[in-house]
């Protein structure tokens, strides 16, 4: 690589031996005579490389340097300072103001030749990874969403040019060295839990975004140095398209509901002989076509349920009722269909009655139990039976669908409940469906205070059993209940709230700020029966010692299933301490559901056995 180097001596003949030197090496030389002749060129135009002598009049080469580096600011430019002086002092002193090397005089044109190619290599190199720098910088830039670097403390170190169009919480621009304070209105530990987020663009408008989050280290001497960076996706387009297509379902399916409305009933005024009597074969075919109406109708109430749902405007009638009414009245409403699949339906439930106090909507209440009943007899065979039952316990109600079909195929149970899931071709539950009705039950459900799950039968031979869990009117939340029972420990109140909303339904939770008020509730919960904690969720943040605080709580937790959710620790200190763990800001609701089911399912009865009876362990 040929360099423009500037050589700067006043005397002549040394200047113009050394200018030489380096034009025989292949490189281009620029002369100075003085100090004062080098800064002026210097300011003109920047050489790769300044060969400089010490001993210069007025302008010396110490002084050059300490202005030639306050000329150059964050630019690199190579100072090598030559002299015939000997003794090291003069050295030392000339790197003190900003020599990169040194060089005695006469040169030697081997070591010249050497200085020179290693600083062409090095000026090569920082070259190249200016230009990867820069051409990062720009990819960045036009990035349309805004992206952000904060460092450890949640201040912003880095950010693309749409981040700069975003104001602050007090209505200024954003700038870099604003904490996430400034800008989100929230701190860092809570910041990284947030999926969405409010902020204004320039000009005021309000606008809402999907918030993406990484976090990588930066290994420096005094060990790894945590960073966020955060890309920010403007979801105003996105909600507006949800809103029209929540718009279109619903209007397409009051506008087919009026049709078919007519249909249906036309269908059935045929069907019962109300315009004569109709061959067998007519008959038939009018019975078929009402059918399928019937069915294209419940298709209809579905989308309508799911817009309503989704879109936050299904209202539910909450009054406690009676549960064995009402359930009387599902396998009434199921009976026919029962029987024309030649599937008996049992209960147990007492005649004369009406069983415990619950608070639901009794319409949404009975689409639920009729979506269940129906799947069970549709997925039994001929003979068999779908039983349900009830199990009551001081504060809880679960109610049981069991059928006899083919059960839950394994790839299928963790998706279940979701939006238009289906088992796979080949599996009888596939048939007929759309994957809304079990999604619409867990909604509803859920709106009701309750929860639904699901598990193969346990009492010998094939099917599934789909259960709700009710709260009892008037339960007394400190009692057991049907859920398992977890414990929380998070130093952040926010954290606890956020967590406890996001598993109701799947399991009780209890919290604890540290470990000792965990030591206390966890000796109080060993002594009542069925209540001691099947699953430990904490974060190692602010409880001093991580390492030490997850030693403590494994005992404590006696084999029971610990899971660190927090992002205060990283997947190598995981491992180190032979935990699970979960990152909040990299997962979302349905991923912690997910480890919660998996790791309840994962906790020996024994070691609950053995907690009842060691309130220490």
């Amino acid at each position: 690589m040929s360099l423009e180097i500037l050589v700067v001596d006043d005397i002549l003949e040394s200047r113009r031996s050394l200018a030489d030197q380096v034009g025989a090496l292949g490189h281009r030389v620029v002369e100075a005579d003085s100090g004062h002749a080098a800064l002026a060129r210097l300011q003109q135009r920047l050489p790769d490389l300044v060969l400089l002598d010490l001993l210069m009049p007025e302008i010396d080469g110490f002084e050059l340097t300490r202005r030639l580096r306050k000329l150059t600011g964050r630019h690199w430019l190579p100072v090598i300072a030559t002299s015939g002086l000997q003794g090291e002092e003069h050295v030392i002193q000339a790197l003190k103001f900003g020599a990169d090397d040194y060089l005695s005089r006469p040169v030697n044109p081997q070591l010249l030749e050497a200085k020179l190619n290693h600083y062409a290599a090095v000026l090569a190199l920082q070259s190249r990874l200016a230009r990867r720098a820069q051409r990062e910088r720009d990819i960045l830039d036009n990035i349309l969403d805004p992206v952000l670097t904060l460092d450890a403390s949640g201040k912003i170190e880095e950010c693309n040019r749409s981040a700069l169009a975003l104001w602050r919480q007090d209505g200024t621009p954003v700038r870099l060295g604003d904490s996430c304070l400034d800008v989100f209105g929230l701190p860092l530990a809570e910041l990284l839990l947030r999926r969405e987020c409010l902020l204004r663009r320039a000009g005021g408008m309000l606008v809402p975004f999907e918030l993406g989050l990484s976090e990588w280290h930066e290994l420096l001497q005094a060990g790894q140095q945590a960073h966020y960076t955060l890309v920010l996706h403007d979801l105003t387009e996105q909600r507006q398209i949800e809103r029209m297509k929540d718009e279109f379902l619903a209007t397409v399916s009051h506008e087919l509901r009026t049709p078919l409305t007519s249909i249906l009933g036309a269908l059935g005024l045929l069907a019962g002989g109300a315009a004569g009597p109709l061959p067998a074969p007519a008959l038939s075919l009018a019975q078929v076509a009402e059918r399928n109406g019937k069915r294209l109708n419940g298709l209809i109430d579905d989308i309508l349920d799911l817009t309503k749902l989704e879109g936050e405007r299904l209202q539910l009638c909450l009054r406690a009722q009676p549960l064995y009414p009402l359930l009387r009245e599902a396998l009434s409403a199921n009976q026919g269909y029962a029987e024309r699949a030649g599937v008996r339906l049992l209960h147990g439930l007492p005649e004369q009655d009406d069983g415990p106090l619950l608070a639901l909507d009794s319409e949404r209440f009975l689409q639920v139990m009729a979506n269940l009943l129906s799947n069970a007899i549709k997925h039994s065979p001929a003979g068999e039976a779908v039983r349900l039952s009830v199990t009551v316990d001081p504060q809880a109600v679960r109610i049981s669908v069991r059928d006899r079909g083919p059960g839950i195929a394994p790839g299928f149970r963790a998706r279940m409940f979701e939006k238009f899931s289906q088992a796979e071709g080949g599996d009888k539950r596939a048939q007929g469906g759309t994957g809304l009705g079990l999604y619409i039950s867990r909604m509803l459900l859920e709106r009701m205070g309750a929860s639904i799950s699901a598990e193969d039968s346990t009492d010998g031979g094939h099917g599934a059993v789909f259960s709700i869990d009710f709260p009892l009117v008037g339960a007394d939340k400190h009692s057991p209940r049907l859920l398992p029972l977890l414990l929380h420990i998070d130093a952040d109140l926010e954290s606890r709230e956020r967590l406890s909303r996001c598993l109701a339904g799947i399991a009780r939770v209890d919290s604890a700020a540290h470990l000792g008020q965990a030591t206390e509730l966890i000796a109080q919960n060993s002594q009542i029966a069925d209540a001691p904690y099947r699953l430990f969720i904490v974060s190692p943040q602010d409880q001093g010692s991580a390492l030490d605080f997850c030693a403590k709580l494994r005992l404590h937790a006696a084999g029971r299933p610990v899971l660190l959710y927090g992002d205060s620790v990283d997947q190598s200190f995981c491992d180190e301490a032979g935990l699970p763990w979960l990152s909040p800001a990299r997962s979302g609701p349905q991923e912690l559901q997910e480890w919660v089911t998996r790791l309840l399912k994962s906790t020996p009865p024994k070691l609950v056995e053995q907690a009842k009876k060691s309130p220490n362990s």
